[in-house]
């Protein structure tokens, strides 16, 4: 489990494995029944065992000690490191089938396709079973469980990181950060000929200074903390007119400095306002961000202070103008003019739906062996590129890199879903992908992304011919 996670993030295995309290905590009180998802949680964990290599990962046992954990030692048993975990496991399950006590329910938390046999027979047995699995599964590994628990849900739920938490384990050196940032800062008011806007000086010390805003402003909590913080005197935080300016340039009979024409939500308000009156159909709200983007450099941040461009959307109400989130992503439209009907049988008739291509039959299947979201080819070279892009700018971190992904896509007017990006990053990493030693060139992604898939019919037992193949490829590669 550690080494699956690892493979996602640094920070992810660490906390399971140094923090078991707040992962179980989930499992007996939120995490759903297997078979019924409505009923209230409430479970007693009555066995709790740990299979822990000591060699490799001998500084985790007190945690799980704490968590109330047997722990069961698996020492390598052969050079290549080889352990007995598998063996143990089954072995116990198997004794506590059989005892006196019922167990209802067995939490396996392994990838590994050789429990499918013990899985079948707790079946048998009439025993519920759920699996977490982080690395890649076998389709009869999966059918054999009666709940596979979601990574995504998991990381974000149980282990306490959020859509757009910094991971990573390495001391963020927060003073050189603040020292960055306040060069930067006297240096773009210097050469500025009016106050410096707070949106625009934002999206300067996030793409300039290394590391600033996934360290949450280091430190700091907010980008005016963060201001706050840096020896900056006498320049002044103007609220009122969302600007940085320096006092000593103002003159005793001063000439006003230019005040923006409107504020943030004003702009906001204005601009779904034209984009609905100038169009015949409903506008995508992704199409609206990338527009309020371009218009508000840098608010896009902590989208003026309401974390997230829907929420921001929320704080508005533009006369003629209503937002409809019951079609995916979001749409603005006048409803004296527009119809919501449109969207509905676009999304039926359009070609961009992969099963209107004559591709998907053949590429289908091998997404759904391969465990990849079933996109549009477009979307997947869009995919490609982007991630391509995102780890040419810096390191990987799952929450970090996908969130980047997800905007280059958007900017360059090809929005994709968080889960569809994360589902498919995961494939990749599950299956070997190691994004700080692999090359991360356009082409190289490509042959890795079907690389895996590939893999994945083979393991399967999938019968490929040239022909699929070729669709394959041709698919990740449309433009």
């Amino acid at each position: 489990m550690y080494s699956g996670l690892r493979r996602l993030d640094v920070a992810y295995a660490e906390r399971f494995a140094s923090d078991p309290l707040r992962w179980m905590d989930w499992i007996a009180t939120q995490l759903r029944l297997p078979l019924d998802p409505e009923a209230a949680v409430k479970r007693r964990i009555l066995v709790r065992r740990c299979y822990l290599n000591p060699v490799m990962y001998q500084r985790f046992r007190f945690g799980f000690s704490k968590a109330g954990f047997e722990i069961v030692d698996c020492p390598p048993m052969t050079a290549a490191g080889k352990t007995s975990t598998d063996i143990h496991m089954v072995l116990d399950i198997v004794d506590v089938l059989q005892s006196d006590t019922r167990y209802d329910e067995f939490i396996v938390f392994s990838a590994d396709a050789d429990f499918t046999p013990v899985l079948r027979k707790l079946r048998r047995d009439d025993r519920r079973t759920t699996i977490f699995a982080a690395g890649a599964t076998s389709a009869s590994y999966d059918a054999s469980s009666d709940l596979i628990i979601d990574p995504e849900a998991f990381i974000s739920d149980a282990l306490g990181f959020g859509d757009d938490e910094p991971t990573g384990t390495p001391t963020p050196d927060f003073e050189g950060m603040l020292a960055q940032a306040e060069a930067l800062t006297w240096e773009t008011v210097d050469k500025a000929s009016a106050p410096v806007m707070l949106p625009a000086l934002t999206k300067i010390l996030a793409t300039q200074v290394p590391g600033l805003a996934i360290s949450n402003w280091a430190g700091r909590g907010t980008f005016t903390a963060l201001l706050r913080e840096l020896k900056l005197s006498p320049l002044r935080i103007d609220r009122e007119n969302n600007w940085l300016l320096d006092p000593r340039r103002l003159k005793a009979d001063p000439v006003e400095a230019p005040k923006p024409a409107l504020d943030i939500r004003q702009q906001l308000e204005k601009i779904l306002i034209d984009e609905v009156a100038a169009s015949a159909r409903p506008v995508a709200v992704a199409r609206l961000a990338h527009q309020v983007r371009q218009s508000c450099p840098g608010i896009d941040t902590d989208w003026n202070g309401c974390g997230t461009f829907k929420k921001l959307l929320d704080t508005v109400h533009p006369a003629g103008v209503q937002i409809s989130w019951s079609h995916l992503g979001g749409y603005a439209f006048d409803p004296e003019r527009h119809s919501l009907d449109f969207i509905s049988q676009s999304a039926e008739m359009s070609s961009d739906q992969p099963e209107h291509d004559e591709r998907w039959p053949r590429v289908a299947p091998i997404l759904q062996v391969a465990n990849f979201p079933s996109m549009s080819g477009y979307q997947y070279r869009a995919f490609l590129e982007a991630l391509s892009q995102a780890l040419g700018e810096g390191p990987y971190a799952l929450a970090a890199s996908s969130k980047r992904v997800r905007d280059i896509c958007l900017d360059r007017s090809v929005p994709m879903a968080r889960a569809d990006i994360n589902a498919l990053l995961r494939a990749l990493l599950f299956n070997g992908f190691d994004p700080a030693a692999a090359s991360s060139s356009f082409d190289d992604l490509v042959a890795a992304t079907c690389g895996v898939a590939l893999a994945a019919c083979e393991r399967e037992g999938m019968s490929l011919v040239d022909a699929d193949r070729e669709a394959l490829l041709s698919w990740v590669l449309s433009a």
